[in-house]
């Protein structure tokens, strides 16, 4: 019963090493952007203020999808835990069922069994909410990323001779905003079947 959740678990994982990677990407980005900055002057006033907040921006992404990854892999154990007991569950009823002689005796172990599991899948549910709930955070970022990518082509049309260098700034941080939004999208969307499927069968 609780396997996906493990499996689900991974490919959150990887989408989520995807989005950092794309982060780290965009901090770049916003480095070469405040020299580029610099060196145009006066006229790039407003693209500097915006290059420090994608910074900042870009490092809370990072830092929030490695939290996010060590609840995934918390998470994980704890799926993996509870798969077991599922299968030693189910192992007994099948002896049970195929020598009735020995029911009694295993009796007491079955419904221990069945406790532990009803406990440890029960304790999942949480998890995944608070997941979802994280991963949602992490998808306002890339909202006000977009928005600062807009801001920022306003800025580099007064830039004068810079304005093209600078409109490709914006448009990378746009698109780069728009690949690390897909991996927390798909995530979300991961994590959010899991969920549903999880709570249709409590």
């Amino acid at each position: 019963m609780s396997a996906p959740v493990f499996i689900t678990a991974a490919s959150i994982s990887a989408e989520l090493h995807q989005a950092m990677m794309e982060a780290r990407g965009l901090a770049l980005t916003a480095k070469n952007a405040r020299a580029l900055a610099v060196r145009a002057g006066s006229r790039t006033v407003g693209f500097r203020a915006i290059t420090d907040f994608i910074e900042e921006l870009a490092s809370a992404i990072i830092q929030q999808s490695q939290a996010i990854n060590n609840d995934a892999e918390h998470l994980s154990n704890q799926a993996v835990s509870a798969w077991r007991s599922d299968m030693a569950n189910e192992r007994f009823h099948w002896v049970r069922a195929q020598n009735s002689t020995h029911a009694d005796s295993i009796s007491g172990r079955i419904l221990a069994c069945e406790q532990r599991s009803g406990s440890l899948n029960q304790e999942l549910q949480p998890g995944l909410r608070r997941l979802i709930d994280q991963l949602e955070e992490s998808r306002k970022h890339i909202r006000t990323a977009n928005l600062i990518a807009t801001s920022s082509h306003v800025e580099a049309s007064s830039a004068g001779d810079f304005r093209g260098q600078l409109e490709v700034i914006a448009d990378n941080i746009r698109e780069t905003a728009e690949r690390i939004g897909g991996h927390l999208n798909r995530a979300n969307a991961l994590l959010s079947q899991n969920h549903r499927e999880r709570k249709a069968a409590c």
